[in-house]
């Protein structure tokens, strides 16, 4: 598989995964309280608000959370195959640019400071990293229009 391709199928997998937290963390929103979806996401964070402390702001907040992490995973799924996979150079910046800044916010306000262990956090930054590596690699060794690949 060539390195585009291989960028493409990250960005998939990058998007399909947070699409589906989006989703999860609606479900448990609407289903029960921010205290309940806030202690399943990042079960072992440490201490997490008491009930009493979370409202309908919160609630809110949340479902725009969850809402933000569901389209930016649609985006990058949909980039991924229809852009990345063709090795177009508007799917590589359109890709980089919103994936790089979502997984940059995670990284400094939920990773760094604490709130979700690295084992539980690092599957998407590192999905993002091998998919801007890789689709870096198949956009930087792209061959001129109308030029054919050597055989192998």
């Amino acid at each position: 598989m060539s390195a585009h391709r291989l960028g493409a199928v990250f960005y998939i997998l990058w998007g399909v995964m947070h699409a589906i937290f989006g989703i999860q963390i609606l479900i448990l929103n609407m289903g029960g309280s921010t205290y309940d979806v806030v202690q399943s996401i990042y079960l072992d964070a440490g201490p997490v608000p008491t009930p009493r402390e979370t409202g309908s702001v919160i609630e809110a907040i949340m479902n725009q959370h969850a809402w933000n992490l569901l389209w930016f995973g649609v985006f990058s799924a949909v980039v991924g195959a229809l852009y990345n996979w063709r090795n177009s150079k508007a799917g590589y910046w359109s890709n980089l640019a919103v994936v790089s800044l979502a997984d940059i916010g995670f990284i400094g306000f939920v990773l760094i400071p604490g709130y979700a262990s690295l084992m539980v956090g690092i599957w998407g930054p590192l999905l993002w990293v091998l998919a801007v590596i890789f689709s870096t690699i198949g956009l930087r060794n792209k061959l001129p229009a109308g030029q054919e690949s050597p055989a192998v």
